[in-house]
């Protein structure tokens, strides 16, 4: 008996590694929650708005209504030069859809100096103009507002929040706004 408990006082018995199981998980687990809230509570920039075209801007403090320009029209194309939406912030102009539809459009300069060029409409209630001020994009009809960069649904009419204004996927080429003149014609209001 002796000799067993010598042999007891140089050996310990073997922990459980459980606990340690245990806490390496939870670790990541906790990790795992972290990256994911994280990562999907990050706001993403809309794709279609791409590099910004011109310098960054403030818009605090000021409430910019659009002005009414004449694009032109060649080769399938609406262009528009950058310099007057660059200089008047935000543009207004108005094409005849396929089913003779007049589509009421806009282009428009973010904060951040990237180009917003779309439809115009607040399909709900049928406003076709709107203006910046601070950080928002205003329906003049309806005041539902959005958030310039992305046009994501801030106050207002929910119904008219729904449905922000549509990006014709302009791209610039020589100091150019161009949008393929198909985009317009295929508009159709989706309310």
């Amino acid at each position: 008996m002796q000799m067993q408990n010598k042999k007891d006082q140089f050996t310990t018995p073997q922990k459980s590694k459980m606990p340690l199981v245990f806490g390496v998980f939870g670790v990541i687990a906790v990790i795992l929650v972290l990256v994911f809230t994280l990562g999907f509570n990050k706001k993403e920039e809309k794709s279609d708005l791409g590099s910004p075209v011109a310098a960054e801007r403030s818009y605090v403090g000021e409430f910019i209504s659009m002005t009414k320009i004449e694009p032109v029209i060649e080769d399938g194309q609406i262009k528009i030069p950058l310099e007057i939406v660059d200089q008047n912030n935000i543009v207004s102009f108005e094409l005849e859809n396929d089913e003779q539809f007049l589509v009421p459009l806009m282009a428009y300069i973010t904060p951040s100096g990237r180009l917003f060029a779309g439809s115009s409409l607040c399909e709900p209630c049928r406003g076709r103009t709107f203006s910046l001020a601070g950080d928002t994009l205003i329906c003049d009809t309806c005041r539902t507002t959005y958030t310039i960069e992305t046009r994501e649904f801030i106050s207002g009419a929910k119904v008219c929040g729904t449905y922000p204004p549509v990006s014709m996927n302009p791209k610039v080429e020589n100091n150019m706004i161009i949008i393929d003149l198909n985009e317009v014609l295929k508009f159709r209001i989706r309310s």
